[in-house]
């Protein structure tokens, strides 16, 4: 089912004004502005919210907005990305199928299944694809312009961790302002959530 292009008007318009920040370990993947909301791995930690929930709460909002409206499987993280030109690939980090959409005034961009029954080039530009992309091997086609994509799923349990057990997530705006919520407490950044590494000695390797 192919989608309205308007319907990603205010998320391009977000992006516009504050394109993503630069992700450092998705650098093997691909090159591009890529970022996750929602539940994501935090290392040698268990698994939290991301720090991009309350860096970018509005964007947060719109995004959980759409994932409400027309994405029709559980989910409780969001890629999004921006420009990004993905190689060969397993999104290894999922369990089940994911929602996965492209949008933006751009030529090319295809994303190509390399495996399975829908093995092939697809234009998923406006029409959304659900598959298990943890089992399906894929990449993007080569593009230009400006193409943004989501991709809806569910963060896959880490063992050594136990069963994930998190308070609801929740935007809300106060005063015209968004502020992300996990539970009844405000995260912002002046009360943010540690990072896995703060308070840590790095060794220098000789």
């Amino acid at each position: 089912m192919a989608l309205e292009s308007s319907l990603f008007d205010d998320i391009i318009s977000e992006l516009r004004r504050q394109p993503l920040e630069l992700n450092e370990y998705r650098v093997k993947v691909g090159s591009g502005r890529t970022q996750t909301f929602g539940v994501v791995n935090r290392r040698s930690m268990p698994p939290d919210y991301s720090r991009q929930n309350w860096k970018r709460p509005y964007l947060y909002k719109l995004l959980l907005d759409f994932g409400k409206e027309y994405v029709d499987i559980s989910f409780n993280a969001i890629t999004v990305n921006q420009n990004y030109r993905a190689g060969p690939h397993y999104d290894r980090g999922n369990v089940g199928d994911s929602f996965l959409v492209a949008f933006g005034d751009y030529t090319g961009g295809e994303l190509v299944l390399h495996e399975g029954p829908l093995a092939g080039e697809l234009d998923i530009r406006h029409s959304p694809i659900v598959t298990d992309f943890s089992k399906t091997l894929h990449s993007v086609k080569p593009f230009t312009g400006e193409r943004y994509s989501l991709v809806y799923y569910t963060f896959r349990e880490i063992p050594k961790w136990g069963k994930l057990c998190l308070p609801p997530a929740s935007v809300r705006q106060e005063e015209g302002i968004y502020y992300f919520y996990r539970g009844d407490v405000k995260i912002t950044r002046e009360t943010r959530m540690p990072h896995p590494l703060k308070g840590r000695i790095q060794k220098k390797l000789l």
